[in-house]
């Protein structure tokens, strides 16, 4: 879409090309690259697809659940094309529905992608884990009505230990929704009403500096453990998109490894939000960061944070 400025757009290290009928306002949470870097063409049409499908090559992967979106995904040209069942808000064709697509793109270029959200600080950009209902999407609003950009909601891709940042935005359930006045109504995706936080426009790709692995208590206290290695190893193979594309290689996995992933254990009650999102904004800050880590090891305990 070069009539428009919207080649210089993208997200996931790769500038995508809509039809010139898409208006620039519905692409204005992806991310500004170098026009040096390749680029997607993204199509779609509404059809409805009569049976699951799932055929994976080398330069092609089409996949499909019967009356669900299918994705036909090419390397070269580098294509995401949808078979969409029904109409869909053109937010929705910036995320979620790219997701699938690009995330196929970032294995076939050879990054790990993990099913996580991200954060940046001036640390760099911080990795969120969480099983379904862990209250990542919550947090990571959170942290994004703080100032920090958020560089992945749902889709991490990471390349030589850094990140290649997704839109700037996450959406929210209506519930979710109704705590951030910010949060815009997108439209249903999915069958289901989903809520968009835009947020401040981060940097087209990060140092990753480490994890944040949440968990709910039923204790009143906040507590942040630094999980060993042999945990953090699990904790990656178990978020990884793995189903169309396979696992990435354990070299790849080696240098994450290495990274501190602390155990973020916080109590359901919406009041203590402020205290769980002050206490990791202090811990990736960078006039903290190494003092932080000091205080924290490998062996110790899970440790009351407030």
């Amino acid at each position: 879409m070069t009539e428009n400025g919207a080649n210089r757009h993208g997200a996931y290290g790769y500038r995508l090309r809509y039809p010139e009928t898409v208006d620039r306002i519905h692409l204005a949470d992806l991310v500004e690259l170098d026009e040096s870097l390749p680029e997607i063409r993204v199509t779609w049409r509404y059809a409805t697809t009569i049976m699951d499908v799932e055929e994976i090559g080398r330069t092609r992967v089409v996949y499909g659940v019967r009356g669900a979106t299918t994705f036909d995904v090419r390397l070269e040209p580098r294509v995401i094309h949808m078979d969409l069942p029904a109409p869909v808000p053109p937010g929705a064709l910036v995320h979620p529905l790219l997701t699938v697509g690009m995330s196929i793109h970032a294995r076939w270029r050879g990054d790990v992608t993990l099913h996580a959200g991200a954060f940046e600080s001036n640390q760099g950009g911080w990795g969120v884990i969480g099983i379904r209902e862990a209250g990542k999407s919550s947090f990571l609003a959170s942290v994004g009505e703080h100032g920090r950009p958020v560089i992945a909601d749902d889709l991490l891709t990471i390349q030589d230990s850094t990140v290649w940042a997704g839109p700037s935005c996450v959406d929210l359930r209506p519930d979710t929704a109704e705590r951030f006045p910010h949060a815009n109504y997108l439209g249903i995706v999915g069958n289901r009403p989903r809520y968009r936080l835009s947020t401040a426009p981060g940097a087209a790709r990060v140092r990753l500096r480490g994890f944040f692995f949440l968990e709910w208590n039923d204790r009143p206290e906040i507590a942040l453990e630094l999980l060993p290695a042999r945990e953090r190893l699990h904790l990656l193979y178990r978020q990884e998109y793995i189903r169309l594309v396979g696992h990435s290689a354990p070299s790849q996995l080696v240098p994450l490894i290495g990274l501190p992933t602390w155990r973020l254990s916080r109590p359901r009650d919406w009041s203590a939000n402020e205290d769980v999102i002050g206490r990791v904004l202090e811990l990736t800050d960078a006039s903290t960061f190494e003092d932080a880590t000091g205080k924290l090891d490998e062996t110790a305990p899970a440790r009351d944070a407030r």
